[in-house]
């Protein structure tokens, strides 16, 4: 999507609908405004970032915005650059992203939790907004990232510790499947929207839960037989969440284990059976309440089609849970919409 070769990056032609929109183009402001500019592009774009670029004539940049179903995928480029998320910045913030950034072009080193994963082309890492991280591009770069909200992951805090800041390669082994689908709607995006695709996006967070699973599996040295079966029951739940029959019982039958094992595996969670279960529900429906490819269904019907029969009853869980209404969020979310349109 963008030409670091020369010194100013084009701009594409005329955009028609549905393409990515194009929010930052160097090439159509003067030198000296170009680094202060992309800073507040940026800034609003991704999440509050300190940013440092060596002052230069010639700064290049680009940023272009699009969406899958729902979730914002921001693609940019530019001149080297070291971009630091502080604790400071953090407390600043209220909002809790997963992002996933894949190297289109260059290279890059993403720290966190005292770990770097090293990208080139293809590659793809994780990173969590709540948590300090710097990301380092040494040289001329491309990167989509994918903001994903942290309910649109069941993982818990410990497993999201686990995975971010590491190398997920993207020309060999099972993630080179994610790469590769990632990489076809990163190139894609810039022909048509996939804003109301819900199914392509349940499609790549399956995707990914598969090779972040087998990441962590890699991990474990020696293994944890209690987390690995916790991660499989945790699967199990995860692909069974829209069946209102879910239970703990099922869950013990589904894996050889008595009642009073399964409570056991959740002990280091702080948490039952059916909380973890409540809580996925709870976190599936609000991320679809912010979806754009959503709003044709009413709360109740959400409530329904993630196990909830008792609309009533599911409005108290989730005020309970967040402090706020389904519908509050939803109006929220599409007031939201109209601002970033309206921009």
């Amino acid at each position: 999507m963008l030409n670091l070769r020369g010194t100013e990056l084009k701009a594409h032609s005329a955009a028609t609908p549905g393409d990515t929109k194009l929010i930052y183009s160097s090439y159509e402001l003067p030198s000296r405004d170009r680094i202060p500019i992309w800073n507040d592009v940026v800034w609003r774009n991704y999440v509050p970032l300190q940013i440092k670029i060596a002052p230069h004539d010639d700064f290049a940049g680009q940023v272009a915005l699009t969406q899958l179903g729902g979730v914002r995928v921001v693609t940019s480029g530019s001149r080297a650059q070291c971009i630091s998320r502080t604790p400071k910045l953090i407390a600043q913030d209220n909002e809790e992203y997963l992002m996933l950034g894949l190297q289109l072009k260059g290279s890059a080193i993403i720290e966190q939790h005292a770990r770097q994963a090293q990208l080139q082309s293809g590659d793809f890492v994780f990173w969590d907004t709540r948590r300090p991280y710097i990301i380092n591009f040494p040289n001329d770069w491309e990167m989509a990232v994918f903001q994903f909200p942290r309910s649109a992951f069941t993982f818990s805090s410990k497993s999201v510790d686990s995975f971010t800041a590491l190398t997920f390669h993207g020309q060999k082994g099972v993630t080179q499947i994610a790469s590769r689908l990632l990489m076809g709607i990163a190139d894609e995006a810039r022909y048509q929207t996939f804003e109301h695709d819900t199914p392509l996006l349940e499609h790549t967070l399956g995707i990914l839960v598969f090779c972040i699973g087998h990441k962590l599996t890699d991990c474990d040295l020696p293994p944890n037989y209690n987390d690995i079966l916790l991660r499989r029951i945790s699967n199990y739940i995860n692909a069974n969440l829209q069946n209102p029959q879910l239970c703990a019982i099922e869950v013990a039958q589904a894996h050889g284990l008595t009642l009073s094992q399964l409570y056991r595996v959740f002990q280091s969670q702080r948490s039952t059976v059916g909380d973890y279960i409540r809580q996925r529900r709870l976190d599936r429906i609000k991320f679809e309440l912010i979806n754009p490819a959503s709003r044709h269904l009413t709360i109740a019907a959400l409530a329904r089609k993630w196990g909830f029969l008792d609309t009533p009853h599911f409005n108290r869980v989730f005020k309970a849970q967040y402090k706020i209404t389904p519908q509050q969020i939803q109006n929220q979310a599409m007031t939201d919409r109209k601002l970033r349109i309206d921009k």
